[in-house]
This record gives structure tokens, sequence and C-alpha cells, in this order.
């Protein structure tokens, strides 16, 4: 193999934007879309990237950032009780500052290696080493390379080797979207869910004027579209990232063509939005915001799931990724599970013995009953 050498990063214009398409080709989760994400000072987070290059040529780029990471995430009910408890005494407790590799709300992990390289493990040896060096620097004693569907643990599983632990991740839901009507993908559903459906649509109608309205960007609605945000991220029971004014306005300006805000207007009152990316042949739902007051009375949750089902259609997309939570409800409005494997190791070696158990303790099915059922 060529010599292998790594630069890191902590700004990502010292990487051309043309270098990062070699190696991640067309995804999603682009350039712009990173450069969006560093340039809008997320509290709690910083943005790193390794660049791991073989001679003069560059091999791999894996961004990374750091932020507070709460391991009990999946968990609920008395347990989640007991941590609460435990908190008002040691406020940190399963919290900590944790350097990933990946993108705080991909739908998948990210991670670039160029295509005559997909096969060398060697590349993800140097990876794991570099990730543990740059974690000792930024003193994070949790590292987490985040999120990737299980093809990908064929090339990953050699970070076993340096004492990382595989563990399931929060899956991700696709919906196929092969319908050439709503009303085909209305009976592609079962009877009680396509009956319950159509009734919340039809309340909705009954109630009064619903529009919606596309948008490439916020600018004359920021103020409520983030008051609508904040409603909707302190219902939540896992929290991760916590957005700003600024990720918003910086989406739009650097992702015009791929970014629709979807607007939920009810009497002519803003009620909800929806930020979706359009790539392809795929429509990427990744934040909603609620006026929880007028939402559970026009049924807008469900009256935002079928414009997006309708939106595919007319728009001929053939996938539709809904987020990372109600699996229940997703799976029977048509979803389906992707599962997802992250890797992870502590700095500290008898922490890092005891990772596994939290690990087979922590993950997502014990305590997500939506995933579990």
């Amino acid at each position: 193999m060529n010599k292998i050498t790594y630069k890191i990063y902590d700004n990502i214009d010292r990487i051309a934007e043309k270098d990062w398409e070699v190696v991640f080709g067309d995804i999603p989760e682009s350039y712009p879309f990173y450069k969006a994400l560093a340039g809008s000072e997320l509290p709690g987070f910083s943005f790193y990237y390794l660049v791991i290059y073989s001679e003069d040529e560059i091999a791999l780029i894996a961004p990374l950032f750091t932020a507070d990471f709460n391991l009990d995430i999946a968990v609920e009910g008395i347990v989640a009780g007991a941590i609460k408890l435990i908190r008002k005494v040691f406020p940190r407790f399963l919290i900590s500052k944790t350097l990933f590799c990946g993108s705080p709300f991909a739908e998948c992990g990210a991670l670039g290696i160029r295509q005559d390289f997909q096969d060398k493990p060697e590349l993800i040896l140097v990876l794991g080493r570099q990730i543990k060096d740059l974690a000792a620097k930024l003193n994070a004693p949790l590292m987490i390379i985040k999120d990737f569907p299980e093809e990908k643990t064929a090339l990953l599983d050699v970070l076993l080797r340096q004492g990382f632990s595989r563990a399931k991740s929060f899956p991700a839901v696709l919906v196929d979207v092969n319908f050439r009507s709503f009303e085909e993908y209305l009976k592609s559903l079962g009877s009680s869910t396509r009956k319950n459906l159509n009734k919340k649509l039809k309340q909705a109608g009954s109630l009064g004027n619903v529009e919606v309205r596309a948008a490439g960007d916020i600018k004359g609605e920021l103020a409520q579209v983030i008051k609508l945000y904040e409603n909707t991220y302190r219902q939540g029971t896992t929290r991760f990232e916590h957005l700003n004014e600024k990720f918003f306005l910086r989406i739009a300006e650097e992702m015009p063509s791929q970014t629709r805000f979807f607007l939920y207007y009810c009497d002519g009152k803003l009620a909800a939005f929806n930020l979706c990316f359009v790539y392809k042949d795929l429509l990427i739902d990744k934040f909603i915001g609620f006026d929880y007051d007028i939402c559970s009375r026009y049924n807008l949750y469900f009256v935002s799931w079928a414009h997006n089902i309708k939106w595919c259609i007319e728009n001929s997309l053939r996938y539709y990724y809904p987020g990372q939570t109600d699996y229940q409800l997703k799976l029977r409005l048509g979803g389906r599970l992707i599962p997802l494997f992250a890797y992870l190791k502590h700095r500290n070696y008898f922490f890092n013995l005891t990772l596994n158990l939290l690990i087979a303790l922590l993950k997502p099915d014990n305590f997500d009953e939506d995933i579990r059922e």
C-alpha cells in the first residue's frame, strides 16, 4: 500500500468541494450541507474533518464533531426516572463529552472513501487511531462512529481489533413510494390504518381551511418557525442537536435546490412547518414543528404525512425518509426499518470494559416500545 498520511482540519473551507465529491460521491448530505452545518454555530458542537492521503491523493474524509452525549438516550419509564434522580446529585451521570464520526442528524453514517480504496481495511485502522488521538487532545472520553447500515459493517468491523464495540443505533425508517396515486397508497395500508388516516384527514378538512405552502426559505416566517421548532424540541424524549435561527437560514442559502420548507396554515395562521431535503428520487424529512393546540385539533401530523406522500408521487420521488421516532405509527403507515450500527470506545480502559454491558442494557429496543414491537 502507498504511503499514508493524514491531516485534521477545523474548517471545511480547507477542503476543496471537488475533493470532497471524489470520495463521497453524490449523497444527500453533500459538501454544501456540511458547510451550512459548520457555519450555523450550533450550541455545544465543534466540527472537524479528518483527511487521509495515499501519497498525495485524498483517500478518505471523515466528518467529525464533538458534543455531549447521553448514554441513556433510549431509556424510558422507571429506569429513566431513576437516572433523573441520580442526576440531581451527579449532574453528568451517563453524560460524556464525545467525539463522533458522522453527522449530528444524517439518516446514516457519513464516511467518504475513494472508490479504489473501498476494500482497504488499513484506512479504517488509521481512522480509528486518529479518532483516538484527537479525542485525547480534545479531552473527549467517549468516541462514537455512528449510524452505518449493515452492509458497511464488513469493512468497519476491523475497528473491533482496536477495542471498539459495535452497538445497535436507532434504526432509520424508509417508505417505498411505488404508487401512481394517493388512493393506491391508501389501498396498500391495513384496513384499520386506512380508515383511521382517512377519518383524520376528513376531520382536518371539516374544521376549516388547511393550506400547505412550499418555500425555499423561511425568512419571512423565521420567528414563528423557531417557536414551532422549540415546541417540538421540548416535547421530544430523545434530544440531541438543538437547532438555531442561523441553521435554518444557512441551510436554505447553501442548498437552495434541495431545501423545501412545507408551511401549514390553519385558517391563515402558521400552525406547523416541515423542513425536508429533496435528493434525486428521495424526500428526506428532517425537522418538524407544531403549535400543539392547533395540531391536535387539525390532526396536522397525519395531514403532513399525507402531504409528503402525495408530494413524492406528484414529483416522481421513489422513497421517503420520515425520521427516527414514532416507529410503530410509521410502520403502520407503510414504512420499514433500516437497521443501523455504531462503533463505540471509551478512552479509559476500565470504562471501556464495561461499555459492552452498557450497550446490552441501553440498546434502543430494550426501552423503545415501538422498536421492540
